[in-house]
């Protein structure tokens, strides 16, 4: 049975009201596969997600690297995952910050008006929702530092579940970072690059059978609108391959990809072009 209709679940004239629109002066279809939380715990789901790419001719994604998840201590730790991501730059993926901690051990108290996102939206991951600045600033260094020493290149940075403070932008671009992302938006910071590009990631959730249901109904909905612009980006999280409806939802977003014409990029690469 096909999942995805001949024709687009929304009318063209209806996009603007979602927020997607085509990215101007790129005229070119492309593709960014992102893999979050990549950390020693989940090497090997980043390492079979990588192969799974290999699988459609896809040999550029953008690894998302978290430097102490869940206050586990650093990646440095471990010197099998620190060769790993080495190995995985040197033969063209792109490595991002993602966060520092990734959770919220260390942040400021819950307020009724964050926990929808700290306790629903995510399992208390929300790290950048509300750091004061000097925090941010400090956690930012220090990813940068640690990403150097391993000589990886931190030329974005995307917080965990997309969430960030008020201002967090800005002191990106005082960093020199050269993008960040929202769920809805790519964020050029570099000077002179002010393209704002409005697409919605297609991701899942994975934590309660509900959520991998809602996600899939959600990202078929989605990848309707998607098809017809002129990026798509599928961000994927270290268990979506373990389910099978969710592997072959994947499976089907990226041959239909690929046969529409998306080129395989990195964010990297897409906000420098």
């Amino acid at each position: 049975m096909r999942i995805w209709p001949d024709k687009p679940l929304l009318d063209k004239r209806h996009l603007a009201d979602v927020m997607i629109r085509r990215v101007p002066d790129s005229p070119a279809k492309s593709l960014i596969v992102s893999l979050h939380d990549a950390h020693p715990g989940s090497n090997a789901a980043v390492a079979e997600q990588i192969a799974f790419l290999a699988g459609y001719g896809i040999a550029h994604s953008s690894i998302l690297v978290v430097p102490e998840f869940h206050h586990q201590g650093p990646v440095t730790q471990d010197p099998a995952f620190c060769d790993a991501v080495t190995a995985w730059q040197g033969q063209g993926h792109e490595i991002v910050l993602h966060g520092y901690f990734h959770d919220r051990r260390e942040s400021p108290p819950e307020k009724l008006s964050t926990l929808f996102w700290t306790r629903l939206y995510t399992s208390r991951e929300a790290e950048f929702l509300d750091l004061p600045p000097a925090t941010a600033r400090l956690r930012l260094e220090r990813g940068r530092a640690l990403f150097a020493s391993q000589g990886w290149r931190a030329g974005g940075f995307i917080a965990p579940a997309w969430l960030m403070a008020p201002g967090l932008t800005n002191l990106l671009a005082e960093l020199g970072f050269a993008y960040t992302n929202s769920l809805r938006e790519i964020i050029p910071l570099l000077p002179g690059v002010n393209r704002l590009v409005a697409s919605q990631s297609l991701c899942y959730s994975t934590r309660a059978s509900w959520r991998r249901l809602a996600s899939g109904i959600w990202n078929k909905h989605l990848y309707g609108r998607l098809r017809d612009t002129s990026l798509v980006r599928l961000s994927l999280h270290p268990r979506d391959l373990e389910f099978p409806l969710i592997r072959r939802q994947i499976d089907q977003i990226l041959r239909a990809s690929l046969k529409r014409g998306f080129q395989p990029t990195t964010y990297g690469d897409y906000v420098t072009r």
